[in-house]
């Protein structure tokens, strides 16, 4: 197995190429998505917010990398720390002063990255940059939120204003879908079908129509 194949199902995702039309003879080009274990939450929450993300973005959407850089460029300092204390070159206890500063400040920006995921990501799975649509609602940019509960069969998806990040902001819409009903007994997700729900969530944000509405599907 590859290393592609290989980390694609250490995640529990399974990207293979979709079957040929029999009837037109014509391929759908977009690979699907599977579930390996279709018992473990974790994975199908993956699979979903991976169908989130690319329905957003295929609407023309661009990707804002600004949170995941910061989570990155926190996290390789955290990293930075914890090497130069294993292989700073002065044995103990020359190297005592060296060794209490890199563990303090290593305790520091842990804590400040666990913050910042905490407060500032708050488990939003893609923010946008601002699209030109004449402003109003998207002038600010998308942040898209995922939510399913550890035994539960529904996700939650909620659109916000990037700057506002607010649920019961007057732009935000939100839906809840029921796993079952896109998801096939063997793991394979009915992407169309669930994509279709995401789009529509999606206009009804860009019209200014979200008004923070609550729908169950």
């Amino acid at each position: 197995m590859g290393g592609k194949a290989a980390a694609a199902k250490a995640r529990g995702v399974v990207r293979a190429a979709a079957a040929a039309n029999n009837e037109g003879g014509n391929e759908d080009d977009r690979p699907y998505l599977q579930v390996q274990n279709t018992g473990d939450i974790g994975q199908i929450k993956r699979v979903f917010d991976e169908c989130v993300v690319s329905a957003v973005l295929d609407m023309g959407h661009e990707e804002l990398h600004t949170v995941t850089n910061v989570k990155i460029g926190l996290g390789m300092i955290t990293c930075a720390l914890a090497l130069l204390a294993q292989f700073y070159p002065v044995k103990f206890p020359a190297n005592y002063n060296v060794l209490v500063l890199c563990v303090a400040s290593y305790c520091g920006f842990n804590t400040l990255l666990q913050l910042y995921i905490t407060y500032v990501e708050k488990g939003i799975v893609l923010f946008t940059k601002p699209k030109a649509v004449g402003g109003g609602a998207m002038s600010s940019g998308l942040a898209v939120r995922c939510r399913m509960g550890r035994f539960s069969e529904d996700v939650t998806i909620t659109l916000m204003r990037g700057d506002a990040q607010d649920v019961t902001h007057a732009a935000a819409a939100e839906t809840t879908v029921n796993v079952c009903e896109y998801m096939y007994t063997d793991g394979v997700m009915a992407e169309d079908k669930f994509r279709a729900v995401v789009e529509d969530l999606v206009t009804e944000f860009e019209s200014g129509k979200g008004g923070a509405s609550r729908k169950t599907r």
